[in-house]
């Protein structure tokens, strides 16, 4: 099964950083063909997955009545919201991490190793060509440095320090032995997928369409986008909705000043990092 994630990560990186869709097009499809093979995605899921172009296909390329496009944006949000879920027929997730204790004071921890949500939220960022609306917000390498350091370094007096506090996590640092699959699914497949759809989606459209009813749309962009991640952390309860809402924010902000998706996700990932290193993980058991 290694070959089709590897492939995975590979077609990520290619969609992130190439200048041209071709080649991540490309990746995409020896990548499916690869998890074909492997027993990852049956023919159901790829019929999915062509269903799922098709619709992108046609709501951006062809003109269409005002209220079929409206349809084929909820069809497109609905697909994006049943990988999220898991709900999508025809995938296969695999487990790699079954009910371990990262480090006596924490819950138990699970992981699954998804193929559905990062192949869905790839082809929704190379079809709507993300790479060249962020290629359109220019800035030098040190802005881009400082803006993705400044959040992550404000995340620990903003988010680990409440979390602290509130008992929802507990000072235990360690090096866990599944630290190594657990970076990389952790980067490449959960923040990729998570901050191209709050970010790269939401809050850029969140903000283009409050422009003309509030100067503030930038604010009130990342405020929306960053609740909404919150209340999609539901199952840690309040304290946890809270605490990712206010991590939201930082992430929201280093991707408003830089216009890279690359820039929140390192943020998002450092702090994850910092996080499991530090801290029990996920939460603490005494909690």
């Amino acid at each position: 099964m290694k070959t089709t994630y590897l492939l995975l990560i590979l077609t990520i990186i290619v969609a992130l950083f190439c200048k041209k869709r071709q080649p991540a097009y490309l990746f995409i499809i020896i990548t499916n063909l690869s998890a074909w093979y492997q027993g990852l995605i049956h023919m159901i899921g790829i019929s999915a997955l062509v269903l799922f172009a098709s619709a992108n296909y046609i709501y951006l390329y062809l003109q269409l009545h005002k209220v079929v496009k409206i349809l084929l944006r909820v069809m497109i949000y609905g697909f994006i919201l049943a990988t999220a879920l898991h709900w999508l027929p025809g995938f296969v997730n695999l487990l790699v991490i079954n009910q371990v204790k990262i480090s006596p004071l924490s819950i138990p921890f699970s992981m699954y190793v998804n193929f559905d949500q990062p192949m869905v939220i790839l082809i929704l960022y190379v079809m709507h060509d993300l790479y060249w609306l962020e290629k359109n917000h220019k800035q030098s390498y040190q802005q881009l440095i400082k803006y993705t350091l400044l959040p992550y370094l404000s995340s620990i007096p903003l988010v680990l320090i409440p979390a602290y506090l509130s008992g929802c996590i507990v000072f235990e640092p360690h090096m866990p032995d599944i630290l190594c699959i657990w970076a990389i699914n952790n980067l490449f497949l959960v923040c990729m997928a998570e901050e191209i759809i709050f970010r790269g989606l939401l809050q850029k459209a969140l903000q283009n369409g409050l422009k003309k009813y509030s100067n503030k749309s930038a604010l009130l962009a990342i405020i929306i986008t960053s609740s909404l991640f919150g209340m999609a952390h539901f199952q840690g309860g309040f304290i946890y909705i809270g605490l990712a809402t206010m991590a939201s924010c930082l992430y929201g902000y280093s991707y408003y000043k830089t216009g890279k998706i690359v820039c929140s996700m390192m943020v998002h990932f450092a702090l994850n990092l910092l996080h499991i290193l530090l801290f029990t993980y996920p939460m603490a058991i005494t909690r």
